[in-house]
């Protein structure tokens, strides 16, 4: 049967190759003035090449006043058009229509990034606790002109499509929402009215743009964990409204710290919210597009039960750019994983200039520098170490037609990656493992597992380059006693190679602590993890960490930070308080999380035997999935 996905579509007078379309997703790529840049032209290029039937440029700021995120694309002034328009000839190029999403942060308009006061549609504090300045009605008048016009350059650049953001919280949303609009004049009160502002939007940019651009909007179709947030009944009222109004689709998305786009699920998920999605298309007549973490299946599936007539992938060709592509050819195990880290969201709130990244993709946002060449002379590399730096390394190197070898200790490839997928609500890593796994058979890498790598055995093989990725060793702290009681590390908890009693305390509150006391707290242990800083978890992103360290607490784990160690004892580990008290933690067992050390000694053995020499990953310096990726991958490319 015949992929739905790759079905001909049309929005309006705007004819789509195919169903799939890339979701608006906020990268921080423009110039510190909302310019675009060659970094922007290059991301946009890069999905466009691959595959997808709409691209739709991200959340573009109409007004400077409502500029919400560092390095925003901007569309508040014509100085803009000639860049963007550039950027639609590029989308052009590989016969993807180009839409943009028309965007004002209000409330959430970064006073750092503006200077001015944020508006809103009633005077409540912001997220960096200042207070927004209520718009009056004719204020209100000046920002759906703002949209207007907008619009008006967007079609000047050359878009072919028009997306407004009413959705996630910023202005538009705020008007919808009864958390934030607490009006009583004729935008506020009852649904009609707090609409309002929404419809007003629609009818002016529609009749800025002319019948032949379609216009749509992306709203929730619900808000999860707001107090009188938006329901689904009420979404889909907004959205016959704006249908009514002369949208010609709705995106529907979601939005809330409990929304499901924004938490992980004990086990992997995809289309987290396809049944709001089908929830709107039966109010409305116009398409639908479906969004949040659908894979081709899902998407197909989407498609097949009628929920909506197309599927929108964000974070999805962040991984792999190619996505479409690769479902089109049938190459579903070609497809780089996301593994739902949330780290590009966790980006925009906090790395600046620096722009969004990927866990897994290296070349996200360094697409022209980090493009994948042939090798002007193929040579002979030994990578050794099956952890993801290791793995990467050897992947891209044989990519570029290196003949490679790697050597891995364990009868498995991994590395620190199997353990991780152990770990409660991430088992969607496993899929990362077996992605590179797979690539690096299908590339023919020639891997020996169980084979421990030595200076002799490396000078056998003889080597041109030699890629160390030996990861790091665990931290033990030097605590009296601690050699004479039943101590494990984190790493056999998870692979279930030792056993634990019923009472367990976990040194090192960090992720791997935290993690390993979770999931032991699911096998039914009393746990307490212990730490010497004040706070657990500080590595997991703002993204997760709330709704981690909640769940640890409903699980019953118990937390001790700002202690001092002094001893273990048959009864435990006896700690200082930081109120100076001594107390003995009752345990039957002891796991070691305390960090880990660079494991760095066949270097000192043999690395310098070999004239080309890289170190890849935790060897170097004990850190995250994608610092090891991305070590990987520049290695790969520099060999």
């Amino acid at each position: 049967m015949k992929s739905r996905l790759w079905a001909p579509f049309q929005i309006g007078q705007m004819e789509l190759k195919n169903r799939i379309v890339m979701a608006p997703v906020t990268t921080q790529y423009g110039s510190e003035e909302g310019y675009v840049t060659a970094r922007a032209k290059s991301h946009y290029e890069r999905r466009a090449r691959g595959g997808a039937g709409l691209l739709i440029v991200e959340a573009t700021y109409v007004h400077r006043r409502g500029q919400a995120f560092v390095n925003q694309l901007g569309i508040s002034d014509d100085k803009f058009i000639p860049g963007l328009g550039e950027l639609v000839q590029i989308i052009h190029r590989y016969g993807a229509k180009a839409a943009i999403q028309l965007h004002h942060g209000g409330l959430k308009a970064g006073w750092e990034v503006t200077g001015m006061q944020p508006v809103a549609p009633s005077a409540l504090a912001s997220r960096k606790g200042k207070v927004a300045k209520e718009l009056t009605v004719d204020e209100i008048a000046g920002i759906v002109a703002s949209f207007a016009r907008a619009a008006v350059r967007a079609k000047k650049a050359g878009f072919d499509g028009v997306e407004i953001h009413a959705a996630h919280s910023y202005l538009v949303d705020q008007f919808l929402s009864r958390s934030w609009n607490k009006r009583q004049d004729i935008y506020g009160g009852e649904l009609q009215n707090r609409a309002r502002f929404l419809i007003e939007v629609i009818q002016a940019v529609k009749q800025a743009v002319g019948g032949s651009c379609p216009v749509w909007c992306r709203i929730n179709g619900k808000e999860y964990g707001v107090e009188g947030g938006t329901s689904l009944e009420e979404a889909q009222q907004i959205a016959g409204m704006a249908q009514q109004a002369g949208a010609d689709a709705i995106h529907v998305s979601a939005y809330g710290p409990r929304a499901p786009t924004n938490l992980t699920t004990p086990t992997f998920v995809p289309a987290v919210i396809a049944d709001l999605a089908q929830g709107i298309k039966k109010a409305v007549t116009v398409p639908v597009i479906a969004v949040g973490r659908i894979t081709p299946e899902a998407g197909e599936r989407i498609l097949a039960e009628g929920q909506a007539d197309l599927v929108a992938v964000g974070k999805g060709l962040l991984a792999d750019p190619e996505l479409p592509n690769k479902v089109a050819s049938g190459k579903l195990d070609d497809i780089t994983p996301c593994i739902v880290c949330m780290g590009c969201r966790d980006d925009l709130f906090s790395s600046g200039a620096l722009g969004i990244r990927c866990q897994v993709n290296a070349a996200l946002g360094r697409e022209e520098e980090y493009q994948i060449v042939p090798a002007r002379k193929p040579t002979k590399v030994l990578v050794v170490g099956g952890g993801p730096a290791g793995m990467e390394a050897a992947r891209v190197a044989a990519v570029r037609g290196h003949e490679v070898t790697l050597w891995e200790k364990e009868s498995r490839l991994g590395g620190q990656l199997v353990q991780a997928a152990i770990a409660p609500y991430k088992d969607r890593i496993a899929s990362l493992t077996s992605y590179l796994q797979t690539q690096l058979q299908k590339l023919n890498v020639k891997i020996e597992l169980g084979k421990e790598a030595t200076a002799a055995a490396i000078g056998e093989l003889g080597p041109e380059v030699l890629v160390l990725a030996t990861g790091a060793r665990p931290l033990v702290p030097e605590i009296p006693g601690l050699d004479k009681a039943h101590v494990v590390s984190a790493g056999e908890v998870l692979e279930g190679k030792a056993e634990v009693g019923d009472r367990v305390v976990v040194i090192g509150g960090e992720v791997v602590g935290c993690e390993t006391a979770e999931f032991l707290a699911q096998e039914g242990k009393k746990v307490t993890v212990t730490r010497r800083g004040a706070e657990m978890a500080l590595k997991v992103g703002p993204s997760l960490r709330d709704f981690f360290l909640d769940r640890l607490l409903q699980k019953g784990v118990s937390f001790l930070t700002e202690i001092r160690y002094e001893e273990v004892t048959s009864d435990g580990l006896v700690v200082t308080t930081k109120e100076g008290d001594r107390k003995t933690v009752q345990a039957d067992t002891i796991v070691l999380a305390a960090g880990a050390v660079p494991d760095d000694r066949l270097y000192q053995e043999a690395g310098r035997k070999v004239s080309r020499t890289y170190l890849a990953g935790d060897c170097v310096e004990p850190r995250r999935i994608g610092d090891a990726i991305a070590e990987g991958y520049r290695i790969g490319l520099e060999i």
